[in-house]
C-alpha cells in the first residue's frame, strides 16, 4: 500500500513539474504584443472603431491568469461629429476610451468549477468620453458598421426568475473580487444638439472582498463632478459595506454613506454638506428593499426613512420623520424668510406614518411639532383626471400673525405689481362689471378636477391679533362645488357658525353665506385687533345671503337674501350724543367715556345688489333713534333716512345721501321746521342749534364706525 502510494505521489509530482514547465515555456516564448494587430483587427471588424495599444501586453499563467497593459484607446465611428474635446478631458475628440493602464489577475484553477476568483483588476486614468450628436447619434452605440442597432428586446417572464442550474446539472457562473481599484478616472458626456454637458473628475474606486456568500465587503468612491443644463458643481463621496448571498437573491448594504459637497449651481453651495447614511436590503425576488435607519440630512434639515419599498409596484411602506429648522433650510437655498415674529419656522419635528404607491399616496397618522405648536392628523391623495384629497389636522394652539410678513413688507407684492386692467374712464366695465380675470379662470378649472374633504380643527387660534377658540372647519369640495361646513369657532365671549357655498361650475361662481353670531362682543375684538374701543356691545347676527360673480365687484350687483343685527347694553366711545350743555339726567347717565344705549337693531334684505332696511331700532335712556332707506350696492348709492329723538329737544332728521363709499350727512331742513313747529315748547327749553349740535355728534358717531373713516 505505501509502495502504491508513492507512486501515485510521485506521478502527481511530476505532472505539476511538468505543467509548470510547459507554463514557463509558454511564457517565455510567447509574445502578447505579437497579438496587439490581430486584437486591433477583431475590434475594428465587431465595432468599426480603431484600437489602438500605446503600451505593451504581458502575461501570467500559474498559479493566477493575469493580464497587464499599459496605455491603450479606442476610437469614435470614423464619420462621427467632432466637437471639440472638454479642455480638462486627456486625449483629444477621436477618442471614445482611453486609459493609461492596468491589469486583472484571476486565479486558473477554479475557473474549472466555473468560479471567477479576481485577486486584482487595477484601472489606471481611464477617461470615457461620451457624445450624443445633434442628429441624435451616439458614440457608444457599438452596431457593426452599416447595421441598424437592434432595439432592446422586452424581458421575458423566465428573465426576471433568478438564474437556475442548467440541465446538464451545471450552476451559475459565481465572481469573487478580491481587491478592485480604479484611479483617476473621468467621464465626460455632451448632447450637441442641447448643449447638456456633465463630467466626471478624479473618480477612485475601491473594492476589498467582495464574493458571493462571503464576508462583507469594503467600497469607497470618490468624485468630483461638473456640469450645465443643469449647472453642477460638486464633490461626492461613497463607502459601504455589501455582502451577498451564494445565489445573488439578497443584497445587505449596511453603513451606507453617500455625501454630497456642492459648491454651486442647482444645489446651493450655501445648503452644506448633504448626507445620504443608513442601512439597505435589497431582495431580488419578490424584488424589494428593506429600509433601515436612512436619512438625507443638510445642516439645517433631516428626512429619515424606515420601511420597505417594493420596487416592481413602486411602493413605500414606512415611517417618514422630518426635523430641523424650516427657516434656515430656505435661507440657504438663497430663499430668505421674512416673518413678523423672526423666531418662527425654526423648530420642525414630524413623523409620519405613510403608505404610498402611484395609485393612492396616504399617510395614515401625522404627529409632532412646529416651533411650539403641536400637530396631528392624517391625509390621504389618490391621482387621476379627478384628484381625490383627504386630510384631517389638529393644532392646539397657533397665532398665525407670527407668520405673515413684518408690517412694512404688507402691499409690497401689490405695489410692484401691474395695476388692474379697467374699462373706459376706471370703470370695471360697460356695466361695471369687473370681467374674470386668467388667474380666476385657472383656479375655477383646477376646482373642476379636484374632489376634498378636508378638516381643520385649533384648540385656540389667533389672526389679525384676534383670539379664537375651539376652531372647527370643514371643507368639502366636490368637482367645484366648494362648500365649508360647519365653521364654528368661540371669540369675544360668543359664538360663530357659519356655512359657505361657492360653485364654481357655472360660468360664473354661485355663492351663498349663512351665518349666525352669538352673544359676540364687539368691543373686545376692537381693542384685540385695534388697541382701541369704538363700539362696545354685546352682538347677534344672522345672515342668509347669496350672489353670482367671480369677485366682489361682479357679485354685489346680484346680492340677494336677508341679514339682521342685534345689539344689547352697547357703548359708543369717545362721544355724547346729547351735547353737555343740554341738562337733564340723561346727558349724567351718557358719561364722559362715551354714550351708553339699551339696544340698537335693525334687519336687512338685499334684492339684486339693493339693500334695504325699514326698522333700524336704537333704544337709550332720553334718547331713541329709527331710520330706513337703501343702499345700491352697484351704482355705489346710498339713501337713508333717520330721526333723532332726544328728550327736550324737537325730533332731529338726519338725511344720509351720496356716494356709498364717502356719504354725506346732514339735517334735512323741511323737517327739522316741522318738527320745531311741532314742538315749539321743546324749542324755548333747547334751541334748535343745541339740536344741530346733537346732530354732528350722532354723525361723527356714524362715520367713525364706517370702514377706513376716522372718528
Amino acid at each position: 500500500m505505501n509502495r502504491t502510494f508513492k507512486l501515485v505521489a510521485a506521478a502527481i509530482g511530476a505532472l505539476v513539474i511538468l505543467a509548470a514547465a510547459a507554463i514557463a515555456i509558454v511564457v517565455a516564448t510567447i509574445n502578447p504584443n505579437d497579438y496587439k494587430g490581430r486584437i486591433a483587427d477583431a475590434a475594428r471588424s465587431a465595432t468599426g472603431r480603431e484600437l489602438v495599444f500605446d503600451g505593451d501586453l504581458s502575461l501570467s499563467f500559474f498559479p493566477w491568469l493575469g493580464v497587464a497593459f499599459g496605455p491603450m484607446h479606442l476610437g469614435n465611428p470614423p464619420d462621427f461629429p467632432k466637437a471639440g474635446a472638454p479642455s480638462a478631458a486627456p486625449g483629444d475628440d477621436d477618442i471614445f476610451l482611453s486609459i493609461k493602464g492596468g491589469g486583472l489577475r484571476v486565479a486558473f484553477m477554479p475557473l474549472l468549477s466555473k468560479r471567477v476568483e479576481v485577486a486584482e483588476l487595477m484601472l489606471d486614468g481611464l477617461y470615457l468620453n461620451l457624445v450624443r450628436a445633434a442628429d441624435g447619434r451616439t458614440n457608444w452605440d457599438f452596431a457593426k458598421p452599416g447595421q441598424t442597432p437592434a432595439a432592446p428586446a422586452a424581458p421575458s417572464p423566465q428573465s426576471a426568475q433568478p438564474a437556475q442550474p442548467s440541465a446538464s446539472g451545471g450552476a451559475p457562473l459565481a465572481v469573487a473580487v478580491d481587491t478592485l481599484s480604479v484611479k483617476g478616472a473621468s467621464l465626460s458626456f455632451r448632447d450637441l444638439g442641447t448643449g447638456q454637458q456633465f463630467r466626471a473628475r478624479d473618480l477612485n474606486v475601491n473594492v476589498n472582498g467582495l464574493a458571493p456568500g462571503g464576508d462583507p465587503a469594503d467600497i469607497r468612491l470618490a468624485v468630483a463632478m461638473s456640469g450645465q443644463k443643469p449647472d453642477i458643481d460638486a464633490d461626492l463621496a461613497l463607502a459601504a459595506r455589501v455582502q451577498s448571498d451564494l445565489d445573488g437573491s439578497v443584497l445587505r448594504i449596511d453603513g451606507l454613506t453617500i455625501t454630497l459637497t456642492s459648491k454651486g449651481g442647482v444645489v446651493p453651495a450655501g445648503i452644506g454638506k448633504v448626507e445620504l447614511a443608513g442601512d439597505l436590503t435589497v431582495h431580488t425576488v419578490p424584488q424589494r428593499v428593506d429600509i433601515a435607519r436612512l436619512s438625507l440630512s443638510t445642516p439645517t434639515l433631516k428626512v429619515g426613512a424606515n420601511g420597505t419599498a417594493a420596487l416592481g409596484a413602486q411602493s413605500f411602506e414606512g415611517l417618514v420623520t422630518l426635523a430641523g429648522s424650516p427657516r434656515k433650510a430656505l435661507e440657504s437655498l438663497g430663499t430668505p424668510v421674512r416673518t413678523a415674529d423672526p423666531k418662527v419656522l425654526d423648530a420642525l419635528d414630524l413623523k409620519l406614518d405613510v403608505q404610498a404607491a402611484p395609485a393612492k399616496v396616504d399617510v395614515r397618522s401625522i404627529t409632532g411639532k412646529l416651533d411650539d405648536t403641536a400637530i396631528q392628523g392624517k391625509a390621504s391623495a389618490v391621482p387621476g383626471a379627478v384628484q381625490v384629497i383627504r386630510a384631517e389636522l389638529t393644532l392646539d394652539a397657533i397665532d398665525v400673525d407670527r407668520y405673515l410678513p413684518p408690517e412694512g413688507d404688507k402691499g409690497k407684492a401689490t405695489e410692484k405689481g401691474a395695476a388692474p386692467t379697467t374699462g373706459k374712464g376706471g370703470k370695471d366695465g360697460k356695466d361695471g362689471k369687473a370681467a374674470p380675470q386668467d388667474g380666476t379662470a385657472e383656479a375655477k378649472k383646477s376646482l373642476r378636477t379636484i374632489d376634498a374633504d378636508v378638516t381643520f380643527k385649533a384648540g385656540r387660534l389667533v389672526a389679525s391679533k384676534v383670539p379664537m377658540t375651539n376652531v372647527l372647519v370643514r371643507l368639502v369640495a366636490d368637482k367645484g362645488l366648494v362648500r365649508i361646513n360647519p365653521l364654528q369657532l368661540n371669540l369675544g365671549g360668543g359664538s360663530v357658525n357659519g356655512d359657505i357655498t361657492a360653485d364654481t361650475r357655472a360660468e360664473a361662481t354661485k355663492s351663498r353665506i349663512v351665518t349666525t353670531v352669538k352673544g359676540v362682543e364687539v368691543g373686545e375684538l376692537q381693542q384685540a385687533a385695534l388697541g382701541k374701543r369704538h363700539l362696545s356691545a354685546r352682538t347677534d347676527v344672522k345672515t342668509d345671503l347669496t350672489a353670482t360673480g367671480d369677485d366682489w365687484n361682479a357679485a354685489k350687483h346680484t346680492l340677494a337674501g336677508t341679514a339682521s343685527l342685534a345689539m344689547t347694553q352697547g357703548t359708543i366711545h369717545g362721544f355724547q350724543i346729547i351735547p353737555e350743555g343740554i341738562k337733564g339726567a340723561e346727558s349724567k347717565r351718557a358719561g364722559a367715556s362715551g354714550q351708553k344705549f339699551d339696544s340698537l337693531t335693525a334687519s336687512v334684505r338685499a334684492d339684486k345688489g339693493v339693500v334695504s332696511n325699514k326698522d333700524l331700532k336704537f333704544v337709550s335712556p332720553g334718547i331713541g333713534a329709527t331710520g330706513a332707506g337703501t343702499a345700491d350696492l352697484g351704482r355705489n348709492v346710498v339713501d337713508y333716512a333717520a330721526t333723532l329723538d332726544v328728550t327736550g329737544l324737537p325730533k332731529i332728521p338726519i338725511k344720509i345721501s351720496g356716494a356709498l363709499d364717502s356719504p354725506s350727512y346732514g339735517v334735512d331742513p323741511a323737517k327739522m321746521l316741522m318738527n320745531t313747529l311741532e314742538g315749539a315748547g321743546g324749542v324755548i327749553q333747547a334751541p334748535v342749534e343745541k339740536g344741530g349740535e346733537a346732530v354732528k355728534g350722532i354723525g361723527g358717531a356714524i362715520k367713525g364706525l364706517l370702514p377706513g373713516q376716522k372718528q
